[in-house]
């Protein structure tokens, strides 16, 4: 069971981590400094709040030590302007080079990646990617595979009209579907998981993460939907049963980079509830 450690050389008795602990498991016990309940402890999620928003540094826990943790004011952080620009000018890219991502970027993505919220801190995603783009590829002839038995079953339907440009495209030498890019991405949770959006929130985080150091990403929709509902495929990755699957990206290096930034984009659909008691 997780355990709570208290330097009382340190603490100062100020309750920031009986506040913060989203469990309610810690409390002053009878000597006056905080305490993990031994009674509650497997109700610990492990989010590491007690320590890291612990104004002294005077917490340690069983699962994340002193010399594990950075202090906030070390780390390099951007300004507010510099990071809303950064997010602001992510693009989707759908233009590939072959050229197949080195491990260390995969390192640097996922480090990032790991740091995405999930409910009560599960953290309950699998990933599966294609390391070779030859891999990759015998992914897309799969997709190829489960369009043309939509075609089959009814060539009226939706997938069926795109799937059938799709196929067009790919005779004729182009990748309509995965655009070329060298890996594939797929997020999958147990179905039994309470918040399978846990994953949608983790893509996020490896797109943005992918930015960062110069790799493009692109959201896999058709990836995604074979990957749900085509038994050939969900057996070649290798996924189960009592697995679903929140969605998928295509990455890799871009083959062309954007000049310039900021394209017009609607403004939010926002119905704001009451008034600021500075509007009144």
């Amino acid at each position: 069971m997780p355990s709570m450690t208290v330097d009382p050389s340190k603490c100062t008795k100020c309750g920031t981590c009986v506040k913060i602990c989203p469990a309610g498991i810690i409390k002053f016990g009878d000597i006056g400094l905080p305490e993990m309940d031994v009674r509650l402890s497997g109700r610990c999620i492990e989010c590491g709040h007690c320590a890291l928003f612990c104004p002294e540094s005077a917490n340690c826990l069983s699962f994340l030590k002193n010399d594990e943790m950075v202090a906030s004011d070390d780390l390099d952080m951007p300004t507010a302007s510099e990071a809303l620009n950064f997010i602001k000018s992510r693009r989707s890219i759908r233009q590939f080079k072959s050229e197949p991502l080195p491990q260390d970027a995969f390192d640097r993505i996922f480090d990032a990646v790991k740091n995405a919220p999930t409910a009560v801190n599960r953290q309950p995603i699998r990933w599966i990617i294609s390391l070779d783009p030859e891999k990759t590829k015998e992914i897309t002839n799969l997709i190829l595979c489960w369009l043309r038995e939509e075609i089959f079953k009814d060539p009226t339907s939706q997938i069926a009209i795109i799937g059938a440009s799709m196929i067009a495209k790919a005779k004729a030498g182009e990748d309509g579907l995965l655009r070329g890019a060298p890996h594939a991405v797929i997020a999958v949770v147990p179905k039994d998981h309470m918040w399978p959006e846990d994953a949608s929130i983790a893509l996020t985080y490896l797109e943005l993460a992918a930015h960062a150091i110069g790799v493009g990403a692109c959201w896999g929709g058709f990836l995604t939907s074979a990957v749900r509902n085509f038994k050939g495929l969900r057996e070649y990755l290798g996924i189960g049963e009592d697995e679903h699957v929140c969605g998928a990206q295509m990455i890799g290096y871009p083959a062309i980079k954007p000049t310039r930034q900021f394209p017009p984009r609607r403004e939010p659909d926002i119905e704001w509830i009451g008034q600021r008691k500075d509007d009144r």
